[in-house]
């Protein structure tokens, strides 16, 4: 069956078994989470059990390669890691405002590129980034420099173990920065 985008208005997929299936075009961001959607093919996305695979190229955000993610949802909210996730929760505690991954487009020394910071931060007038620092990445000063020269001067990197275990602390803490910087 053939369903072109402009004749289907919504689709109720709480019980489908949509294994196999390829949905292009598909928009299922309000969709039930009870949908099985193991297998199927979303767009340029394709799951495997609990993981997406996000098939990248050279006209999907700069990026050449392909990635494997895993991709940790909360409060409607896409995350990279479980890490990511504690942060948001303990902001969500402080009833900060806050934006998770959210991609800026800056001028480089390459060019026009995109960046993707953990989170960016506005607090008591002053946006900052706080970043999760993994023991197998490294911190891009050259990135950290371009948001500076656009006003974010406060970066500050947090190891990835305190996030899991304190991060009520560490939001605390940047936000103490923040307010001083």
């Amino acid at each position: 069956m053939t369903l072109h985008r402009t004749q289907v208005i919504g689709v109720n997929l709480s019980v489908a078994n949509l294994s196999g299936a390829k949905l292009s075009f598909a928009n299922l961001s309000e969709s039930d989470s009870s949908a099985d959607l193991h297998g199927a093919i979303l767009s340029d996305y394709h799951t495997v059990s609990d993981e997406i695979i996000k098939v990248e190229d050279a006209h999907n955000q700069g990026i050449l390669s392909s990635i494997r993610e895993r991709i940790y949802q909360w409060n409607d909210l896409r995350f990279h890691s479980q890490e990511q996730v504690k942060i948001a929760e303990a902001l969500d505690r402080t009833n900060t405002l806050f934006f998770p991954n959210s991609k800026a487009r800056l001028t480089t020394p390459a060019g026009r590129q995109n960046q993707e910071p953990d989170f960016l931060i506005f607090h008591e007038g002053k946006w900052g980034i706080l970043e999760i620092w993994h023991p197998d990445t490294q911190k891009d000063e050259t990135r950290d420099h371009l948001f500076a020269s656009h006003g974010i001067s406060i970066i500050h990197y947090c190891d990835a173990n305190r996030c899991t275990e304190e991060p009520d602390r560490i939001v605390r803490e940047f936000l103490d920065i923040l307010s001083q910087g």
